[in-house]
C-alpha cells in the first residue's frame, strides 16, 4: 500500500467514524444518558483522586472503612453507592464534599443557597 492509499483510507476511516459518532450523538435520549454518564464519571473520578491525594492504598482505605477491599474497587468503578457510602469513603480519605441544587439546564452559578 502507498503512502497515498494510505492517507486516503485513513481520511475515509476518521470521515465513517465521525459519521457514527454523529449519528450516536443524535439519537432521542442521547444527551441525557451522556450526562448522567459524565456526573457518574466526575464522581468516580473526585474519588479516586480523594483516595490518591491521600496517599492510600485501596487495602488501607478498605481497613478504615472495615469493608473487603473488593468493595473500594466496585465503588471507585461506578457501582451505585449510598450518600452515606460515599461519606465513609471519603472521610476515610480524610475528605468531605458539599453538593449543590440547581435547576435543570441552568448552571451552577444558579444554585440554590441552601443554609
Amino acid at each position: 500500500m502507498t503512502k497515498t492509499e494510505r492517507e486516503k483510507l485513513k481520511a475515509r476511516l476518521l470521515a465513517e467514524t465521525r459519521a457514527r459518532h454523529e449519528a450516536i450523538e443524535s439519537a432521542p435520549g442521547f444527551a441525557e444518558q451522556h450526562a448522567e454518564w459524565r456526573k457518574t464519571y466526575e464522581a468516580e473520578t473526585a474519588m479516586y483522586a480523594a483516595r490518591q491525594r491521600a496517599n492510600i492504598t485501596q487495602a488501607e482505605l478498605a481497613r478504615r472503612m472495615n469493608i473487603p477491599r473488593s468493595n473500594v474497587s466496585r465503588i471507585e468503578h461506578g457501582q451505585n453507592i449510598t450518600l452515606a457510602t460515599l461519606t465513609r469513603y471519603l472521610r476515610a480519605c480524610g475528605f468531605d464534599f458539599r453538593f449543590s441544587i440547581f435547576p435543570l439546564g441552568s448552571t451552577p452559578k444558579d444554585q440554590l443557597a441552601l443554609a
